[in-house]
């Protein structure tokens, strides 16, 4: 009996052995789990940190050969003008002498060796709206490359190959929604009032021509709204009813008349979000400027 008590003893003394050494065990594995799972975790964030930063790098250089691209493009037609000014001197003599003064002048010519899809150039004074317009035979062209058709991720305005053209009824006309304030960005700030007060006209140059044209109204809208986004129409009636339709969504009066079926209108676009929201502003052309 003493045997077996003995015996029984070290039965127990031994499976409370096993028990400890088991927790101690089962411990040791959540620990190790833990510690996988958080190594893991650090490498991941580490991951998304050089991602986010490579594409945050690549993105500002893009901005940066975008800024100068489009510089480039802008001293092209940087001419200078020689202007004739008269002074008297103290002893009531006159002085005439001439002074050499830059001032920028439209040239299609040199614009089509540029890039011979050149179609005309966009400008609003004041900001950074200041581009060539192109076309091509689609819309995704433009997309990813500039006006040099280089590729890069600011794109370039470009009209929508399915409207008329700058010299038809309507058409429309796109442009990115760049975070550094470049393309048609700067159609954001049509949602502020005293911005719409101050900027009521664009200048266009259509080919060799300059036109004044009127902005008439400005919203938003979703990009699949078929009564906005037309890319022709069967008649007259028809387009007078979208004249109409977009002159009363405007949120701005600019006092200006609404126009008609006579006149030659521009749309421009760009993304508001990632959502199909567009913000629109459009244009209908006045006077042609004599430069």
């Amino acid at each position: 009996m003493a045997g077996n008590k003995v015996d029984k003893a070290k039965d127990s003394k031994q499976e409370q052995l096993n028990n400890e050494i088991t927790g101690k065990k089962h411990k040791k594995i959540p620990n190790a789990i833990y510690n996988v799972v958080r190594v893991f975790a650090i490498l991941f964030a580490g991951g998304i940190l050089i991602y986010a930063s490579y594409n945050l790098t690549e993105s500002y250089l893009n901005y940066k050969e975008d800024e100068k691209k489009y510089a480039q493009i802008n001293q092209m037609f940087i001419k200078d003008n020689e202007e004739k000014t008269t002074e008297k001197s103290q002893n009531n003599k006159s002085i005439r002498y001439t002074k050499s003064v830059p001032t920028w002048k439209w040239d299609y010519k040199e614009m089509l060796q540029y890039n011979d899809e050149a179609k005309g150039y966009i400008k609003l004074n004041g900001t950074r709206i200041q581009y060539p317009i192109v076309e091509h035979s689609d819309n995704d062209f433009y997309l990813k490359r500039g006006s040099d058709k280089v590729y890069n991720g600011a794109g370039a305005i470009f009209l929508d190959y399915r409207t008329a053209g700058l010299d038809g009824k309507m058409c429309i006309l796109y442009g990115h929604n760049m975070l550094d304030g470049s393309m048609f960005k700067e159609l954001m700030n049509f949602r502020d009032d005293d911005f719409c007060r101050k900027h009521p006209t664009f200048d266009i140059y259509v080919g060799y021509r300059h036109y004044i044209y009127y902005v008439f109204s400005v919203f938003s809208d979703k990009d699949d709204n078929e009564n906005i986004y037309k890319y022709g129409f069967a008649n007259d009636g028809e387009f007078q009813n979208w004249i109409n339709t977009v002159s009363s969504r405007s949120r701005y009066n600019f006092g200006v008349r609404k126009p008609d079926t006579s006149d030659k209108i521009i749309m421009c676009s760009t993304c508001v979000d990632d959502y199909g929201n567009r913000q629109i502003v459009c244009l209908y052309r006045g006077e042609e400027v004599v430069d």
